[in-house]
């Protein structure tokens, strides 16, 4: 077989411009010698021809460059047509474009089919693809382009067809991917790595099964990406980060340890349609965040700021967001869902497992119009957020395959002191949310609080902004928002060649820090500085405050349910949701009860289905208990002559406290507490010996309509 790119390799290096090459099937078989290992990898690259120079165009309409195996070929060998030097800094090379050419790997009759390449550069500024075509003519395989190091560089009009992957970019900056077609691919493009300012719009992917991979996104920092179309492929994009990305791409390729994760933020998608997308369990439409059982990300946040607009998916896998700050999902449109057992359409669940998850996990999230229709189980799931705002809910004929999960759960409120916020939804199934206050510990003195702690004390809620050790005593009181809470004189200095297990504290030169990574300390020196992992001989720290801050919250959690919802199913309220959920109310003068004799007075007609969350009294006098001589009040629900109690208290063993509200015993769920339409709330009052006389009563109800 002739080897042509011995023959380009002459015609670029004397080309002023670059090389025109006139129609035909190139065959490019590499060097015998490798130029470098691939990175921080064993893998040993072997090209065809070296691209050691810039300012060039390789061009030709009709031009196939096929990538065959050179001679000895070992399975983990990597074999481009064209590659730049190893490791090079950026803007060594300049002004690369390959225009109007196509890349066939096939390699299919040949004893091993290893790695084929199209291009593998590094450290280039330039870099163009202009309508340049991978097609494997055999089975699929090879990959197109893997780029690192490297800045404004730009794929315009790429045609992909059976070819198992497409670009790579790894520290990169200025990405812009246009007017593509992949079709039958495995993963179409992947920002693996380190990358900032990045556009893909407009184009098509067309897969072959249910498991391939449109877009990942790593460690990706501003991005706007869309205006697509999809079809029979597993994941449309992952957005994520990894806790295996080093800072800086030197210390990428020393193999160098984490210093600081690299955080993907500030991330837009939006415009997508397509069909036959995931599988329900391996491969979800669309995955944003990081799962904690890969790594510990502690020290850093989750993934932020990222936009899901204007997405139209049928005969689709779930979306699956592990965890995320300030995400937006704006006109989002889900019909016919797959999904496991336990996961809802799009479900969505921030860490919560331990102490470093509910610090530096999170779950923000604001929904605008989203409707999610015949699913195969519930619509829509939100786990532990601290913020979650659902507007424009609509869900139709869920649980396709029987069951009976709600439409929407909003669970573990509790865990980040949510602010949570539901209207304007219409929900055909039901409503299931749920938090409990009573799970939130007392504060204790000289205990080592990680950021996001809840506690409360003398009665009040707080929640820890920093990471550090309470005091002695007393703890946090007030309503501030940076209440000082120091126990950090307690923390010991550092101290070399000694064991330190995780969450043990030291002192050094005045900054205090944790233990992330069990180990033995170095001799001399010790942790400084500011990064989220420090390294000190075996052991691994990071920096804390030391003393603890808390801020005051006026609630545990809250929910707020708005006037325009409507629920076909039924509302669900589990711990003790029902106290800080917040609809309407009634405030009702029921007037004044003599000592004795039997009241009964209609205080609340509901206009909707309703259902009673709390109830409370109100007198003008003080009202002393006695068990002999007292009043019972209950409200009861009236229907069509029949009345079911709602709640029932006395004053036997407690009176009232004028111009003090006493909570009348409504408790969540109970059957009284479900009212439909011309249902009428009565209160209901009756004595016992002498009785006692209750002056200005008044009854407030508070109630959802739905």
């Amino acid at each position: 077989m002739a080897n042509d790119a011995a023959g380009i390799q002459l015609e670029l290096d004397m080309a002023l411009g670059g090389v025109s090459l006139p129609a035909g099937v190139y065959e490019m078989i590499p060097g015998a010698e490798s130029p470098f290992t691939l990175s921080n990898l064993p893998n040993k690259l072997y090209r065809a021809v070296a691209v050691t120079q810039g300012n060039f165009t390789i061009s030709g309409n009709g031009v196939v460059f096929h990538g065959v195996n050179r001679p000895g070929v070992a399975p983990s060998d990597i074999q481009p047509v064209f590659a730049t030097d190893k490791n090079l800094t950026v803007g060594s090379v300049k002004n690369v474009t390959f225009k109007d050419v196509a890349f066939d790997p096939t390699n299919d009759h040949a004893p091993a089919n290893s790695n084929q390449r199209f291009f593998y550069g590094v450290g280039i500024d330039g870099l163009r693809f202009l309508n340049t075509v991978g097609h494997s003519s055999g089975n699929r395989s090879g990959y197109f382009s893997h780029i690192q190091n490297s800045r404004n560089i730009q794929v315009m009009g790429h045609r992909h067809d059976r070819m198992t992957g497409g670009y790579n970019l790894r520290y990169c900056e200025n990405i812009v991917v246009t007017d593509f077609i992949f079709s039958d691919f495995s993963e179409a493009i992947d920002l693996d790595g380190t990358s900032k300012r990045a556009i893909i719009r407009n184009g098509v992917f067309q897969g072959t099964k249910r498991t391939q991979q449109c877009i990942d996104v790593n460690d990706q920092v501003d991005a706007s990406i869309g205006d697509f179309s999809v079809n029979n492929v597993g994941n449309i994009i992952t957005i994520n980060y990894k806790t295996t990305t080093p800072d800086t791409y030197n210390e990428y390729l020393l193999n160098s340890a984490v210093r600081n994760f690299q955080v993907g933020k500030r991330i837009f998608v939006s415009n997508i349609s397509g069909s036959q997308i995931g599988d329900g369990v391996n491969n979800p439409s669309i995955y944003i965040g990081w799962d904690w059982a890969a790594g510990n990300h502690a020290g850093s946040g989750p993934v932020c700021d990222i936009a899901l607009e204007n997405i139209c998916l049928e005969d689709t896998g779930f979306v699956f967001i592990r965890e995320c700050s300030g995400l937006v999902f704006k006109n989002i449109t889900l019909r016919s869902v797959i999904s496991s057992p336990g996961f809802s359409a799009v479900d969505m669940r921030s860490a919560e497992a331990n102490a470093d998850q509910i610090g530096f996990s999170d779950l923000d999230v604001q929904i605008d119009k989203m409707r999610i229709e015949n699913a195969q189980r519930g619509a829509l799931k939100i786990s532990a957020p601290s913020r979650a705002i659902v507007n424009s809910l609509i869900t139709r004929g869920n649980n396709t395959l029987g069951g009976t999960d709600p439409d929407l759960i909003i669970t573990s409120l509790h865990t980040r002191a949510a602010h949570c916020s539901i209207d304007n939804c219409d929900i055909e199934g039901d409503v299931l949310i749920a938090g409990d206050s009573t799970s939130i510990a007392p504060w204790k003195a000289q205990t080592l609080y990680k950021r996001n702690s809840l506690v409360v004390n003398d009665g009040r809620f707080y929640r820890s902004t920093v990471d550090g050790i309470s005091g002695w005593s007393g703890g946090p009181s007030g309503i501030g928002t940076a209440v000082p809470d120091d126990g950090s004189e307690s923390i010991a200095a550092w101290a070399g060649g000694s064991k330190y297990l995780v969450d043990d504290l030291c002192r050094n030169q005045d900054r205090c820090y944790i233990c992330m990574a069990a180990g033995v300390s170095e001799f001399s020196g010790g942790p400084t500085g500011t990064d989220e992992r420090i390294f000190d001989g075996t052991a691994v720290w990071r920096p804390i405050n030391g003393s603890v801050l808390w801020r005051y919250l006026d609630s545990p959690y809250s929910v707020l349910w708005g006037k325009t919802n409507r629920v076909g199913g039924t509302v669900i309220l589990e711990g003790n949701t029902q106290n800080y959920i917040h609809g309407e109310h009634v405030d009702v003068e029921v007037g004044n009860l003599s000592a004795k004799g039997t009241v009964r007075k209609g205080v609340f007609v509901t206009r909707r289905r309703t259902l009673i969350t709390r109830g409370r009294y109100l007198v003008s006098l003080d009202a002393a208990p006695d068990e002999k001589n007292c009043r019972s009040l209950s409200l009861t629900r009236d229907r069509n002559g029949a009345s079911i109690s709602i709640a029932t208290i006395d004053t036997a063993a407690e009176g009232f406290s004028s111009f003090v509200c006493r909570d009348a015993g409504v408790r969540a769920n109970q059957a009284g507490c479900y009212l439909d339409r011309g249902d009428i709330v009565t209160i209901n009052s009756d004595h016992k010996g002498a009785g006692l006389m209750l002056e200005n009563l008044r009854v407030i109800l508070d109630f959802i309509e739905y």
